[in-house]
């Protein structure tokens, strides 16, 4: 579990320097850029590239399946690998002092978490407090709610969100000076930037010990602030005007609300002089764009590959391992014990398979893997007599439960070419040893 976290913590370290590289190589073009980086950055926290190596794993790659071929040294290697070779591991040399330790650490983590979502909880209740006070706001300002509070311009709620006016600045702000701060807010409505900050919350409940994490939120904040400006200038705003309004919004304010975006949050002096400098972002260009996606491809997709590779490796040892314990079993095969209207079933046991009511077509779909119509061709006894089929290995089958049928493929073959000469043939090639009696299957193998 430790070793879990620790390599949890530096993969996302890791994840946020590069972020933090990208970010500055991007330093010229869009803030909304950035912030989405840094927002993956934070992300990073909630999900471990085990999650991913584990959706993975699930996936699998198909396993080869021959009957005379070696388990690969590959599948060996990648089993003893784990995703990404962790720097060092915790070790106890007594197991009552490393319960105790892992109780100290594990009150602190709760202590530190419980107060960060404390602060949480007060912001998100002050801000929905003011926003069911407030009234809305007269003439074209359908978004906007007024209130009596002493607070800056703001965003409030993430779903349904209100922009709340302070009263007592609407007489201190000119026409255009008005426009401009309302349409920032109103950006910040645009871009769910208040669902974006409360996720990155969660991340500083959760990880409020790791440096990086308050890293982020405020690269978040500086990114999201300016984004909003660019849209802003963008639209056709005077610079000016816009940035005597935010000036005049920081003389009015005298105490701030725990609110989520705010319009004198981010670093002022930086946002004044862009407002009012003619720089502007850069278009991220082709080549830029092209990296960025395939950064993000390569981040998502090699986990997911890994976890594929290694359990198809496990996949294909396995199936080898039970094709050499199935390969020495005794087998068995007579008339069905259960009536014809009972169903076929598969037992695995770890020194026993057993087909129970199972015709011979029936028999060689299951061993070949392929769908029952596909079997064509042979007698009608294929068809109308039930069988049972047992196989007792001096071998355990491993993972029982898991059983791949396709390791039954050679000693069925060779069953049901001396009890009953039957001859298998795949993609016209028969399947030794070869029987009298024909039988096709025209299925991909």
């Amino acid at each position: 579990m430790i070793a879990a976290l620790i390599n949890h913590l530096w993969q996302s370290t890791l994840f946020f320097c590069g972020a933090w590289m990208i970010t500055r190589l991007l330093r010229a073009n869009s803030a909304s850029l950035r912030h989405w980086i840094w927002l993956l950055a934070s992300v990073k926290f909630l999900v471990p590239f085990s999650l991913l190596f584990l959706i993975g794993s699930f996936i699998g790659m198909p396993a080869a399946r021959i009957a005379d071929e070696q388990p690969l040294m590959l599948g060996d290697a990648l089993q003893s690998a784990s995703l990404l070779v962790s720097p060092g591991a915790l070790r106890a040399t007594d197991a009552s002092d490393y319960s105790t330790v892992l109780v100290i650490l594990f009150s602190i983590w709760l202590g530190g978490a419980l107060f960060v979502a404390l602060r949480w909880l007060l912001a998100w209740h002050s801000a929905n407090s003011l926003a069911r006070a407030a009234r809305p706001a007269p003439g074209a300002l359908s978004d906007a709610r007024i209130t009596d509070a002493d607070i800056e311009p703001a965003v409030a709620r993430v779903f349904r969100p209100v922009v709340l006016l302070p009263a007592a600045l609407l007489g201190r702000l000119t026409e255009p000076q008005m426009n401009a701060v309302f349409a920032h807010e109103l950006e910040h409505i645009e871009r769910r930037d208040n669902l974006k900050a409360n996720i990155h919350r969660l991340v500083e409940t959760l990880f409020w010990f790791h440096p990086a994490v308050w890293w982020i939120g405020r690269q978040m904040l500086e990114e999201r602030e300016r984004a909003c400006d660019e849209r802003v200038l963008d639209n056709g705003h005077d610079g000016a005007e816009y940035a005597a309004g935010i000036l005049e919004v920081c003389r009015h304010c005298r105490a701030g609300a725990f609110v989520s975006a705010a319009a004198t949050s981010g670093d002022l002096t930086r946002r004044v002089r862009y407002i009012l400098g003619n720089a502007r972002p850069r278009s991220l260009g082709v080549v830029k764009a092209m990296a960025l996606l395939f950064a993000t491809v390569a981040i998502t997709a090699a986990p997911l590959f890994a976890g594929a590779v290694v359990e198809g490796a496990h996949r294909q040892e396995l199936f080898a391992v039970n094709l050499r314990a199935l390969g020495s079993a005794e087998f068995s095969i007579g008339p069905a014990m259960s009536g014809a209207a009972s169903p076929q079933r598969v037992i695995a046991a770890p020194n026993e398979v057993v087909i129970r009511n199972s015709s011979l077509r029936d028999l060689i779909a299951i061993a070949y893997g392929v769908e029952r119509w596909r079997v064509v061709g042979g007698p009608e006894w294929l068809d109308s007599p039930r069988y049972d089929l047992r196989a007792l290995s001096k071998v355990p089958v491993s993972d029982p439960e898991n059983l791949d049928l396709l390791a039954l493929q050679a000693p069925v073959t060779e069953l049901l070419a001396s009890r009953f000469g039957l001859e298998i043939r795949v993609n016209h090639r028969c399947q030794a040893p070869c029987g009298k009696i024909r039988v096709a299957s025209n299925a991909r193998r």
